[in-house]
């Protein structure tokens, strides 16, 4: 970086873990996050899954290193956090007025595992690949059940 008195905040490339290994493929690698800035420039959004920081004013700039992240140490932890995501996933899209249902629930998961593991390139991340696209696909299905069957009423729910 040139001038990094110029920037207000710095995007990081972090490498995650999925179950003991680090994730290079499947969408994982490199996942630009904003952890380094200037205080007075920055504040967090209002999202209620995955909040992240945002800069008012001025330049971002990306760092090289990577910032390693020990997200998911087993197989427990990712099936607990798709539950919570997949709820809060669904109360989000539930505010944002859209609708659930079963063929939803299925086609969207699908389409997440293709993308995941074939069009990312999971399957290059081994067992912990596959892995990976069954629990991201998982949790964009559940979501759509959820908001489905959590959060709407009427003949919405009755989607077959």
């Amino acid at each position: 970086m040139e001038n990094p008195q110029a920037c207000n905040g710095w995007h990081i490339p972090r490498l995650s873990t999925y179950c003991g290994r680090f994730m290079h493929h499947g969408g994982w690698y490199p996942d630009y996050v904003l952890r380094l800035f200037k205080r007075e420039t920055a504040h967090f959004s209002d999202l209620p899954v995955h909040e992240k920081l945002e800069i008012q004013q001025g330049k971002i700039g990306r760092l090289k290193n990577p910032l390693l992240h020990y997200s998911f140490p087993d197989l427990e932890t990712v099936l607990n956090k798709v539950n919570h995501y997949s709820t809060a996933g669904a109360e989000s899209y539930a505010q944002q007025g859209k609708s659930g249902g079963l063929r939803k629930a299925v086609l969207h998961g699908l389409w997440t595992f293709i993308r995941t593991y074939f069009l990312r390139l999971g399957f290059l991340d081994g067992r912990e690949g596959f892995m990976l696209a069954v629990s991201n696909a998982e949790g964009v299905y559940y979501r759509y059940l959820k908001l489905s069957f959590n959060f709407q009423t009427g003949n919405e729910k009755t989607e077959h």
